[in-house]
């Protein structure tokens, strides 16, 4: 029974070893987000802007307590402690997959577990498609977090979450968290208050579902589970 079990354990150690190998090289030049360029007057006033996304690129010293908080607490709780892998969020998102799976009667992934910095990996170094089968998005997984542990290797977390920020979807035109501010709410990232980044937050897990210019109450409610969820972790009071 024992040589049985190492050599399971063994062939499934092996397995991953092999998912994993074929994983892009992690670079540090694909977290950089390129930025759309300004096409300016001859007072220095922006007269248009131009690029294939609209960009604009911060720095960590430019995100409010507030937003960190509300992000940790709605897709990370523990991102300033992991290594890039949460084994007790993973193991927690699978476990709800099967439940969710035999539900359905048929595959579903309903929960992913991923960690912030398997998030920024996501954005910057993967693509996936809607038809890959799910031998092709289990192999993506493994290499996805591979990846994410050797970029916590020389990144620092305020480094991962700048460089997530910069780059994700906020829906509509905004691509990075100062358009996604602007685009919102008219102001800089740096300015928004506690309501306003709870829904920037929230908003990222689907920016289309919770873009409030197409369902306000959608938003609503993504932005009122932020808060909650920043109250349960303590990041914030009741009365706030």
């Amino acid at each position: 029974v024992i040589l049985v079990g190492f050599g399971g354990a063994a062939a499934g150690g092996y397995l991953i070893y092999s998912m994993a190998s074929g994983a892009p090289e992690v670079s540090i030049d694909a977290f950089e987000s390129p930025e759309s360029s300004l096409i300016l007057d001859r007072n220095n006033n922006v007269i248009a802007e131009i690029g294939y996304q609209k960009r604009s690129n911060v720095t960590y010293e430019d995100l409010p307590n507030s937003l960190i908080d509300a992000l940790v607490s709605i897709e990370d709780s523990r991102f300033f402690e992991h290594t890039g892998f949460d084994l007790v969020r993973f193991t927690k998102a699978m476990l709800e997959n099967v439940m969710a799976t035999l539900k359905a009667g048929r595959i579903v992934f309903a929960q992913g577990g991923s960690t912030l910095t398997m998030q920024m990996i996501d954005v910057t170094h993967v693509t996936t498609t809607q038809d890959q089968n799910v031998i092709q998005k289990l192999i993506a997984k493994v290499q996805e977090i591979f990846m994410a542990l050797d970029a916590e290797s020389y990144m620092s977390k305020e480094a991962i979450l700048t460089s997530y920020l910069n780059n994700i979807n906020f829906g509509g035109p905004a691509r990075g968290i100062q358009k996604g501010a602007q685009y919102y709410f008219g102001k800089d990232i740096s300015e928004v208050n506690l309501s306003e980044a709870a829904f920037l937050a929230g908003v990222i897990n689907a920016p289309n579902a919770y873009n409030p210019y197409l369902n306000y109450e959608n938003a609503v409610a993504r932005r009122n589970n932020a808060l909650q969820l920043m109250l349960n972790h303590g990041y914030i009071s009741e009365t706030e």
